[in-house]
């Protein structure tokens, strides 16, 4: 898929899964999010093919939220660690996992993210509210019509006063698709659960170079 190195590729990649985490925390324990990191990653679910991560987001610039959480994630010296955030990483990498091994599940997805990019790709849900929140709604129905079927499924928490809003939960779905879409990623560049255990510290200095300085291809 990719130009670039594939060490950047999975640090743009999991900085793209950091900041759809955090949207869906925001949404869940807040009520709200941040407008332009939640279209930064929704960018990506209309972008299949691409020549590198960065293209998919288009630049490291749009993931500075995600990029920073990792840090703060992957520094040792950092004091501001969040076990949720881990935990809700881990439970998406897993049903990544269980999707590829549910064929008839992938391949629908498959179909409905091409129909998706064909809909809305030349869009400019940027500037158009209307348009964003109808992407939001589609992505919410995929998610509905395939992860959603899955065995196991991703649990978030939260206040059950923005939990029970259907508005929000169509958000909070729309991110986890997000989510999924930056795991991907990450696998195609070669991302494996035992680099977060022996490449931290590779990952981490991707990540400072990125946020010290923005990469747009």
């Amino acid at each position: 898929m990719s130009t670039q190195s594939p060490s950047v590729d999975r640090a743009i990649a999991l900085a793209g899964l950091a900041q759809s985490i955090r949207i869906v925390q925001n949404i869940a324990w807040k009520g709200s999010y941040n407008p332009t990191d939640f279209k930064a990653v929704a960018a990506s679910l209309l972008k299949i093919d691409a020549s590198s991560a960065i293209d998919v987001y288009g630049g490291s610039f749009e993931l500075s939220t995600g990029l920073r959480i990792l840090k703060q994630q992957l520094d040792t010296s950092s004091q501001d660690k969040d076990p949720e955030f881990v935990a809700l990483a881990i439970n998406v990498l897993s049903i990544h996992s269980q999707l590829v091994n549910t064929p008839q599940l992938m391949d629908k997805l498959s179909q409905l993210m091409a129909k998706l990019s064909a809909r809305f790709s030349q869009e400019n849900f940027y500037q158009d509210e209307v348009v964003f929140n109808d992407l939001v709604k589609e992505c919410s129905e995929i998610y509905t019509n395939t992860l959603s079927k899955l065995a196991n499924r991703i649990q978030v928490k939260g206040e059950p006063k923005y939990l029970k809003l259907e508005e929000n939960q169509i958000k909070v779905r729309a991110a986890l698709l997000c989510a999924i879409r930056s795991t991907f990623l990450w696998r195609q560049s070669g991302g494996s659960r035992w680099q977060f255990l022996f490449k931290k510290r590779d990952i981490l200095h991707n990540v400072s170079q990125l946020i010290s300085q923005p990469r747009k291809e």
